[in-house]
């Protein structure tokens, strides 16, 4: 577990927020920035926005904490270190880029990986529901996959919770067909006898994919 001076920590956010500095990326969720320092190397997610705004930031936050807690010691995602003043999410820096930026050197060998810790995650009642988007998975400096950004994950409760258990029922799917689709590139009439199993598309995927089709038909784009 990684141990920091919280005060000093918040106060080093607010300040780079202020400033625009230290800052990565600014996404859905709000803001990314990137600590060097006594503390350590991390990484904060801090809300943005007002009012409602950043209320839906906030619990957005708060929900992906729960899910690295859920995830323990899971070794496919960074390290989670705390949430700071309820409201600031700290992680452990991983170098590396996304796989929209960089394809792995084997890319057997990393989809067999990223397999494997899809599965362990599933295991330990977590589903991701957002890597079909490529932004949502890292090539780490030595090769191995990292899944990232857990802010739609979905925690499976225990006892009688039909709805939730659905929605993580269609979830895991998501998860293994967000992985065929990288794994063979959208050309799913590729797929291996043996990966097939694990391909299903889903009534919401099917849905959105109409959506699409007739969006693009009435404007042309």
């Amino acid at each position: 577990m990684q141990h920091f001076d919280e005060a000093a920590l918040k106060q080093w956010i607010e300040e780079s927020i202020a400033t625009g500095s230290n800052i990565l990326a600014a996404g859905y969720q709000g803001k990314i920035l990137h600590y060097e320092g006594t503390n350590g190397d991390l990484l904060i997610k801090a809300p943005h926005g007002r009012g409602l705004a950043r209320y839906l930031h906030q619990h957005t936050l708060r929900h992906e904490y729960e899910v690295y807690k859920q995830l323990g010691d899971f070794d496919g995602a960074p390290k989670c270190y705390g949430l700071i003043d309820d409201q600031y999410l700290v992680l452990e820096y991983v170098g590396g880029r996304t796989i929209r930026k960089k394809r792995p050197l084997d890319e057997e060998e990393f989809h067999t990986k990223l397999f494997d810790l899809i599965k362990k995650m599933h295991a330990r009642s977590v589903a991701h529901m957002d890597l079909k988007r490529k932004d949502n998975l890292l090539v780490t400096i030595d090769e191995n996959p990292c899944i990232i950004d857990f802010g739609a994950a979905v925690i499976k409760k225990k006892g009688f919770h039909p709805f939730n258990q659905y929605h993580y029922q269609v979830a895991k799917q998501f998860d293994y067909n967000a992985w065929i689709k990288h794994k063979y590139h959208d050309c799913l009439d590729e797929i291996s006898m043996f990966d097939r199993k694990y391909y299903k598309f889903t009534w919401i995927e099917a849905l959105a994919s109409i959506t699409k089709q007739l969006y693009t038909k009435l404007t042309g784009k």
